[in-house]
């Protein structure tokens, strides 16, 4: 197998200059540019530039993927609207890492392991996940502890099964879609989510007097934030709803929920909710083959009918239909007890096209024949 590596880069904020475009463009000849996105594939050799500095250069999300063991998303946010300490609970060394430069927070999380060794192509994921960057932005923590529960399976992180989890954001029982296409991409399991879910509150985002608050700030505070909207200052939102939360209101805290337990503790609740939903997804699965097989009863005469002329075709196709019935045939034979009956008109049509090979091939193929 060849090797893979994409490496997708998104400005949210601004456009790239000319001099940005010639700056990626002397980075690689294989970039494809837009005013906003740098895409790099590479099925031999390497990138040549330093993936954090073009980030922080140009950017504000980058994705790397490759089919040997590696997802990454690096996300750079403004230094003034957030507070790294918040983030800082949920690191792993060399696997969820903070970091600052003078002007931008980083996030940078990056995945390795056997579980990554498979073929995907990496164009169409970031867009389903530059949202996360606004959640954080706002606060929502989810990410990265979905993040730490991903490094934790890790086994090259060797990380101690006795090490308590970061505090638990609220609402993991209902994730955004940009998480959801995290989930995905960086193959975070549903089960374990679950499992982690048990000690996450629920909170409902409750309309906020936003209106009335502008209307109560002091009019030279109105008019600075209104010339930085003409402006284009893309921080201007967040800042504002943070000031007026402070003045009028209690900040939004999504700060989680210290529940004391180990990651240890999430694999064994994880390993009972997987069990727990494989004994549902059983039982839903036999009621509804039980449905599909009496809805079928009544038309298995008729059925019997359409594999005989079927076979009469002489063709690939048909006979191959006829297979596909007969399997039908042989579950509801099985579903009302009658095996036995089945096997016998199974040994009738061998009998009776002896000189069918194309046929008795695929019914042996298929395990209809009784040895």
């Amino acid at each position: 197998m060849s090797e893979y590596q994409y490496y997708e880069f998104q400005a949210l904020e601004r456009t790239l200059t000319n001099a940005d475009q010639s700056y990626l463009k002397q980075l690689s000849s294989r970039v494809e540019l837009t005013a906003t996105n740098a895409q790099f594939v590479y099925n031999y050799g390497d990138f040549r530039g330093d993936p954090l500095q073009v980030l922080e250069r140009c950017f504000d999300l980058m994705l790397y993927v490759t089919n040997f063991g590696v997802r990454q998303l690096m996300l750079r946010l403004p230094k003034g609207l957030v507070n790294r300490t918040t983030f800082e609970p949920y690191c792993v060394p060399y696997y969820i890492c903070v970091s600052t430069t003078e002007k931008s927070v980083i996030i940078d999380i990056n995945l390795t392991g056997e579980d990554y060794y498979d073929w995907i192509e990496g164009e169409g994921w970031l867009s389903g996940l530059v949202a996360l960057r606004d959640e954080l932005l706002q606060g929502d923590l989810r990410l990265l502890y979905l993040a730490w529960l991903r490094a934790g399976l890790l086994e090259d992180a060797d990380i101690d099964l006795e090490v308590i989890e970061p505090p638990v954001p609220p609402n993991l029982k209902q994730l955004s879609p940009a998480l959801k296409t995290f989930v995905d991409l960086f193959k975070v399991e549903t089960d374990l989510i679950a499992a982690a879910a048990e000690a996450s509150q629920t909170r409902q985002a409750n309309p906020e007097p936003v209106a009335e608050w502008i209307a109560a700030l002091p009019e030279n505070e109105r008019n600075h934030y209104l010339l930085r909207v003409v402006k284009g200052d893309p921080h201007v939102s967040v800042e504002l709803i943070q000031h007026l939360r402070q003045m009028f209101s209690q900040p939004v805290v999504n700060a989680g929920k210290i529940s004391g337990r180990s990651l240890a503790n999430l694999m064994a609740s994880a390993e009972k909710a997987r069990k727990q939903r494989e004994h549902k997804e059983q039982l839903a699965a036999e009621k509804a083959k039980r449905a599909r097989l009496d809805a079928l009863a009544p038309l298995a005469d008729t059925l019997w009918q359409e594999v005989f002329r079927l076979i009469e075709l002489k063709q690939t196709k048909p006979y191959d239909r006829a297979i596909a019935h007969l399997k039908e045939l042989r579950e509801l034979a099985e579903h009302q007890g009658n095996l036995k009956e089945f096997y016998n008109r199974i040994k009738q049509i061998k009998q009776q096209y002896t000189n069918r090979p194309g046929l008795i091939s695929r019914l042996q193929k298929a395990g209809l024949l009784k040895s």
